[in-house]
């Protein structure tokens, strides 16, 4: 039986139109350009293989089954009872459409946002919360975390720097490694670790691209997914013997 609340209406109704959006942009639809073609154009030594972005359909998946889902449910959600997924629909199309036109700073700003308004989210989630909810907002925190220091990295790309490859290689160990010390702090301070699971996919994605031209850079990233999942193994063993 339909639940008669129109914020669980209007979840749906943002999300699909966030779905049109990004349909529209990989089919070129906007500013005549795929996502794919302009990541290539500002391509720097962070971005991931081509089919890491794949994880957009997971994301998607889920955030619509849990959408669906509380339309149907007597119990209310701190995930799909707020105005906050709304504004996290409008800035995701917001997003694609900056990215789209090339507003590279605007995008930056977009995805901030982004990041901010999901962190809220989380933070409204308790025990009560059902996995499938859970699941959906920390893959998208977590994928989020690394799109906005893709995103960065883009900016800089974006001002013309000239820095020499040797420095890139560097600048880019370090934000593996600043990634990953942020993503375990946010995924141990919202008590949500599956936070950790698209940043292990990322950084495998890295890996996957890098192994062949910049091996270090490959290392750095598989150790760090490496890192990430044994922390993770660890929390869960002191969490199970308690």
């Amino acid at each position: 039986m339909l639940k008669n609340n129109r914020i669980h209406y209007f979840n749906l109704l943002f999300l699909l139109f966030t779905l049109y959006i990004n349909y529209a942009s990989v089919t070129g639809g906007l500013g005549g350009k795929s996502i794919r073609e302009l990541s290539d154009k500002y391509n720097n030594l962070f971005t991931p293989a081509p089919q890491t972005f794949g994880i957009w359909s997971i994301i998607y998946t889920l955030l619509l089954i849990s959408t669906v889902r509380s339309l149907f449910s007597k119990k209310n959600s701190a995930s799909n009872c707020s105005y906050y997924f709304i504004a996290s629909c409008i800035l995701n199309a917001g997003w694609i459409i900056a990215w789209q036109l090339e507003y590279i700073t605007l995008s930056l700003i977009i995805m901030l946002s982004l990041l901010m308004v999901l962190v809220k989210i989380t933070l409204q989630q308790n025990e009560e919360t059902l996995l499938i909810e859970k699941l959906a907002f920390g893959i998208y925190l977590g994928w989020i975390c690394i799109a906005t220091i893709a995103n960065t990295t883009t900016q800089i790309v974006a001002l013309n720097f000239s820095l020499p490859i040797n420095l890139q290689i560097y600048i880019t160990h370090a934000i593996i490694l600043i990634g990953t010390g942020i993503t375990l702090w946010v995924a141990a301070t919202l008590k949500n670790w599956t936070v950790l699971l698209p940043v292990i996919w990322a950084f495998y994605g890295i890996y996957s691209k890098r192994n062949s031209d910049f091996p270090t850079i490959a290392i750095v990233a598989a150790g760090s997914a490496i890192f990430i999942v044994l922390i993770t193994i660890v929390h869960f063993l002191k969490k199970q013997i308690k």
